[in-house]
């Protein structure tokens, strides 16, 4: 167990300290770039000219922004209207329709964070009907937990502690202060390379409008190619490493909140989390679709939107399927209740839902034949774990998480959920969930 974890953190560490080696190496790349109106090319190097006090200097005053916006949306975050404080002081909403209270919520994470001996300065609930929580730690404001409101909706109270244990475990690991502090050095690599960019557009246009060059302006713009796909492919790289680490982090938070909290619920969490997404996911590219039908329409579905139409969603709803099945329902009348609070129709709820009701055989008939999976998805596929889910609880006990493991163990290719099938894994920061649930148990000799 110990090696296996001791593995992940190893993993993190390493992929932080290569970031910013990576982030070094290109600090010192752009320090001794000097850039000349008069040359060709513009961009040179030339070590005789490089000034390390400037350059010191400019990167300390951009660090110093840099922090200065991240405690400006650090603080107007708190003050978002969906965040509803709920400790130290309870800014207590009209209206409480969670199935927990705010003080099994209080309770619970300072419960965990005393487990773990840190320290929970604020805890807020984010109105969303979207499952996610979410931490941060900051010097002099201490360390926040927020827990979407949906979270609630779906988990059962064991699992409410796994994903509050799963937030504290990076407090406790300092993981937002690393990321932090971890990407300044970017944020100056982006600020020089950005001058530079502009310098040579700056020149190209000189070339051609001042002195009719349009040799030197070819030049230039390949220049303009070239150290723009080179800087790009160094940031990349540079973002892919960090990327590394932060599903390391997560790996070892999802192992402290099992340690914390049990592997079962932890895991059960995890796969309804994923399992919810899922369904919203199948709900949007329903929307989306519906949507399209519209020849006026001018653009995408907001995200607004969106939220406003998955509201409307059932809070603990599951099942992709079923996400796909009530998307008309969900589609029209949110657009119903919307003209009726906008332009004062005259309608009443049971109205909207006369009206609504007829058109579901209509859009029925205009949806196109489900096309055939393709061959990618085909090959890999998912594991469905409520094959495994014998009495149909919606939650899998040890023995059911047993054939689980199983069955991801016999067929590496597969993930857990269609959403994540055709994901750039190595460009999110969270891992797949088929990783997270088998780190779990492999952790704990499952």
């Amino acid at each position: 167990m110990a090696e296996s974890i001791e593995q992940i953190k190893k993993r993190k560490w390493a992929a932080i300290y290569l970031f910013l080696i990576l982030d070094f190496v290109q600090i010192l790349f752009v320090s001794i770039l000097y850039l000349d109106e008069e040359n060709l090319f513009l961009v040179g190097i030339d070590f005789n000219r490089t000034n390390p006090i400037a350059s010191a200097s400019l990167f300390a005053i951009i660090c110093i922004f840099q922090l200065f916006l991240v405690y400006y949306v650090a603080i107007a975050m708190q003050r978002s209207p969906d965040l509803i404080r709920l400790y130290p002081k309870f800014e207590k909403p009209e209206e409480w329709p969670l199935q927990y209270s705010r003080d099994e919520i209080v309770e619970w994470t300072q419960e965990v964070a005393k487990k773990c001996e840190v320290s929970v300065r604020t805890i807020y609930l984010m109105k969303s009907p979207l499952p996610n929580a979410f931490t941060f730690s900051l010097p002099g404001l201490g360390s926040t937990v927020a827990v979407h409101s949906n979270i609630l909706d779906i988990l059962q109270p064991d699992e409410v502690k796994a994903i509050l244990a799963h937030e504290v475990g990076h407090i406790s690991n300092r993981d937002s202060v690393i990321q932090i502090f971890a990407r300044m050095p970017a944020f100056f690599v982006d600020t020089i390379y950005l001058y530079i960019y502009l310098r040579i557009v700056m020149g190209i246009t000189n070339a051609i409008f001042l002195d009719s060059n349009l040799e030197w302006a070819g030049i230039r713009i390949g220049m303009l190619l070239v150290f723009f796909f080179f800087s790009r492919f160094l940031s990349v790289i540079t973002q892919a490493v960090m990327q590394k680490g932060s599903r390391e982090a997560e790996l070892l938070s999802d192992y402290h909140a099992a340690e914390m909290e049990g592997v079962e619920p932890t895991i059960n969490g995890l796969i309804r989390l994923g399992q919810r997404s899922e369904a919203v996911t199948a709900l949007i590219e329903e929307i989306r679709w519906l949507e399209s039908l519209n020849p006026e329409r001018s653009g995408a579905v907001t995200r607004k939107e969106l939220l406003r139409m998955i509201e409307l969603y059932p809070l603990d709803g599951i099942d992709e399927n079923n996400a796909r099945e009530v998307a008309p329902w969900v589609f029209l009348s949110t657009r119903l209740r919307h003209m009726r609070e906008v332009y004062g129709l005259s309608l009443s709820d049971d109205q909207i839902k006369e009206a609504v009701e007829p058109a579901m055989s209509v859009i029925d008939e205009k949806r196109p034949k489900k096309e055939e999976e393709t061959t990618d998805k085909k090959k890999r596929g998912t594991v469905d774990w409520r094959t495994v889910d014998y009495d149909g609880d919606r939650r899998l006990s040890a023995e059911e998480l047993k054939d689980l493991l199983e069955i991801l163990r016999n067929n590496p290719e597969k993930l857990m959920f269609d959403s994540e099938v055709g994901m750039d894994l190595l460009a999110v920061s969270h891992p797949d969930f088929r990783r997270r649930v088998l780190t779990i148990a492999d952790a704990f000799g499952l």
